[in-house]
């Protein structure tokens, strides 16, 4: 009789086991809202610390188990976090959560991923799970239709779009809109987050299956700060959880210099600055109309870098007579200095804002039809 050594097998303790997600799993975009349903598996004793699923907007599947480390790319629409319970034998944790989406821009094709996410006690989080739908899901908001455009004029800008639409039914009116205009540090376009917001007009919600035309908003215009910049002109929607969510973006195919009165001698990744700027400028205002096509997509490639010059579009000139004071941006003392306006009527104006068209300055208190009829020639959204 022969004696064979004894085989210990490893046995994983349920503190070793991993929590993962089930393989029933799903989501359901519903206008600004997200529906989530998931099975989360939690081994006994693997409850503790903070947990979460994460719905996120991918550009393409999140494959790589290796990687699992790295964060996520994309955008995160959703979060949802977790109560798991401290389970003595192996459970399925059932999630159906209706939360609040941050939707990506109108157009967008993305894959969509559900992420488990551990957030540790040191602030970090890492991914400990994941799953991946194969149908990309786009995304339908109001967006531009047609050109847009911008002219700078001293310190105002006319900022103009052919059109904006609103795809979603016909029963579904949008938030209040905005236009804005923003700078992006030049070496960080065409995928720049990081920017700064040069000018804003807010726009009168649109119904759904329904267009507005021939938009045009003079408003008051901040310089950058010293640099290069892109532009891009970026359609905002007012939301309850966000605030205003960008829907829609145009970038312009020119570059913007503020304020420098030195150029470096090479750029960023050392290769030389091209000639045509070698030399010290002035800076110059970009004061000319910049149309972009329907057809540009957000993240164009930008037009090589240079100084703009032009003179004003015809017709775009500032009007004869006294600058309109805006009714959203104006300052209180530009508003109280606006002949038929006191200023405890300014101070109401600002705490009323924002303001979806000059009419609607009746919701302010002291003001009534007929001084809004005497001052409106003075004023702009």
């Amino acid at each position: 009789m022969s004696l064979h050594p004894l085989l210990l097998q490893p046995v994983l303790r349920g503190q070793d086991l991993p929590i993962e997600i089930g393989h029933r799993h799903g989501y359901r975009i519903d206008g600004d809202h997200v529906l989530i349903h998931a099975e989360v598996l939690v081994p006994p004793g693997r409850s503790d610390g903070a947990w979460s699923l994460e719905l996120w907007a991918a550009d393409r599947a999140y494959t790589d188990r290796a990687r699992m480390e790295e964060p996520l790319t994309g955008a995160r629409v959703a979060q949802v976090a977790l109560e798991l319970p401290d389970p003595i034998a192996p459970h399925v944790h059932q999630v159906d959560t209706r939360t609040v989406a941050r939707l990506p821009m109108h157009g967008r094709a993305c894959g969509m991923v559900l992420a488990l996410i551990e957030h540790r006690p040191d602030g970090g989080s890492s991914l400990r799970g994941f799953a991946n739908y194969p149908e990309l899901q786009l995304f339908s908001a109001p967006h531009f239709v047609g050109r847009v455009g911008y002219a700078v004029q001293g310190a105002e800008v006319v900022l103009e779009a052919e059109g904006i639409s609103n795809p979603r039914a016909s029963t579904n009116l949008s938030g209040t809109l905005a236009l804005e205009l923003w700078a992006f540090p030049e070496a960080g376009l065409p995928t720049a987050r990081e920017g700064v917001r040069l000018a804003w007009s807010e726009l009168a919600p649109i119904a759904g299956q329904s267009q507005s035309t021939a938009i045009e908003r003079r408003v008051a215009f901040t310089e950058p700060p010293e640099g290069r910049f892109g532009l891009s002109l970026i359609l905002g929607e007012w939301t309850v959880a966000h605030g205003y969510v960008a829907r829609d973006r145009r970038d312009f195919a020119c570059i913007y210099e503020a304020g420098t009165k030195e150029l470096p001698a090479s750029s960023a990744a050392g290769s030389p600055v091209p000639a045509a700027v070698e030399q010290p400028t002035p800076a110059r205002p970009i004061d000319r109309l910049r149309l972009v096509p329907g057809a540009a997509l957000p993240g164009a490639p930008a037009a090589a870098a240079a100084a703009v010059t032009g003179k004003p579009k015809p017709g775009l000139a500032p009007p004869a007579g006294p600058r309109l004071i805006s009714i959203q941006t104006g300052s209180l003392e530009e508003l109280a200095g606006v002949k038929g306006l006191s200023l405890k009527i300014a101070k109401e104006i600002v705490k009323a804002r924002p303001f979806s068209s000059l009419p609607d300055l009746i919701r302010v208190r002291g003001l009534g039809d007929k001084t809004i009829a005497r001052v409106k020639h003075l004023l702009t959204l």
